[in-house]
């Protein structure tokens, strides 16, 4: 939330001057201070707490004092640990710090921490997806697709998440088509029964251009998406053949102002013809070899053929606790910047899929789905990932790697 006022305590210039010009670069507006009396004095000012004092010098007490005024009790505050060790940061949560994050930091997960407190300062309410920046003004009709090379990447958890943030912002005015054929699961994802799938839809095909009977497939969930459900069996993906596909989005485009697709990890026909017309292309990678060497596969191969979409969003998702390739290094292999880092959060997740409640709605103020909100207003458009070229050194060390692999 970049117009949040912020509180900056650190007695130490040097590491002051760093975490405030972030900060000031994030848009935030920031006060800086190095004396204890003077910040509690600005406190009740400020809509959030940065706090960055060593554990010798009484980085806890200043959260205990904060937390001890009636005024100041639910004042966010993010505590920047010297370390990241586990007992200097259970020490600052237990002493009222919100959240915590250790140096090194990198300056993005910085502003990702920011945004998922600064949150808390807006008004609270049912447990709804938290509006997209720029919602609501009008925009062009978008064509939105999701695809991963490789399975397993959570390329289905992010199309759901990202057309349910959008179906807030326009009710009835976005639709989610589930164009993995075999095994599409956004119905399960969604927690939805549908009697009637894109396979039926693909039979009655001289009905395809027709939007009255294209929408009675349709089923909606709250709070109005448009959910195209994947054919019931993968024998039936036969029946959508990439002329379906080609006239059902055609038809769509023309009935929603946002569609959009879950692609599935199987490039075919239809699949490259969705990556070359589409408005915006998300491709998930998993930080690990194996999915990165198939995003690398992808992207040399479109941009052989011409078909790499300029501003494509790439979404390093981390399925795992342990970082197992580091963004840089995703980053220089893609020669591409990394659009935006879903966190691990195996338990959000998981319950999100067995529960078929999507994260956007379970823990609509948590960082995974601040990050999911960030890619959908970053999907229409609202600002564009300037490709940069790849740190060559790096990049030559990597793909050694990879191939070799």
């Amino acid at each position: 939330m970049p117009t949040s006022t912020v509180l900056l305590f650190s007695p130490e210039r040097t590491a002051r001057d760093e975490v405030e010009a972030v900060l000031a670069e994030a848009g935030y507006r920031v006060t800086a201070l190095a004396d204890r009396g003077e910040a509690l004095a600005s406190a009740p000012e400020s809509q959030v707490l940065v706090v960055e004092i060593p554990e010798e010098s009484g980085g806890a007490d200043l959260c205990r004092a904060i937390r001890a005024d009636p005024a100041l009790a639910r004042l966010p505050i993010l505590a920047i640990a010297q370390t990241d060790d586990i007992e200097e940061r259970i020490g600052l949560i237990e002493a009222g710090a919100d959240d915590v994050i250790a140096r090194p930091f990198d300056p993005r997960e910085l502003e990702a921490r920011m945004a998922a407190l600064a949150v808390r300062v807006a008004p609270t309410g049912d447990a709804s997806p938290e509006p997209i920046a720029g919602g609501e003004h009008v925009i062009d009709r978008r064509l939105i697709v999701c695809f991963g090379p490789k399975g397993g990447t959570g390329t289905t958890t992010i199309a759901v998440n990202i057309a349910l943030i959008l179906a807030y912002n326009r009710p009835d005015k976005v639709a989610i088509f589930d164009l993995d054929t075999q095994f599409g699961q956004i119905v399960t994802h969604l927690d939805v029964t549908t009697k009637r799938t894109i396979a039926d839809l693909a039979a009655d095909e001289q009905s395809l251009d027709d939007p009255d009977v294209v929408r009675s497939y349709a089923t909606s969930v709250e709070p109005g998406l448009h959910v195209y459900a994947a054919p019931a069996s993968p024998a039936l993906a036969e029946l959508v053949t990439p002329q379906v596909v080609d006239q059902l989005l055609k038809t769509a485009r023309g009935m929603y102002e946002v569609v959009v697709v879950d692609a599935g990890s199987h490039l075919n026909e239809a699949t490259l013809n969705m990556l070359e017309t589409a408005d915006t292309v998300i491709v998930t990678v998993r930080p690990e070899l194996a999915a990165l060497k198939a995003v690398l596969s992808l992207t040399t191969y479109l941009r052989e053929i011409g078909a790499l979409r300029p501003g494509t969003l790439y979404v390093a998702n981390h399925l795992f606790s342990r970082e197992m390739v580091k963004l840089r290094d995703i980053e220089s292999v893609l020669g591409a910047r990394v659009a935006v880092e879903i966190p691990y959060d195996s338990y959000g997740f998981l319950k999100a899929v067995n529960e078929g409640v999507p994260i956007v709605r379970t823990a609509p103020k948590s960082v995974a789905a601040q990050r999911l909100a960030r890619l959908a207003a970053l999907a229409l458009g609202e600002s564009r990932i300037v490709e940069r070229p790849p740190q060559e050194k790096t990049r030559r060390r990597l793909l050694s790697g990879l191939l070799s692999r």
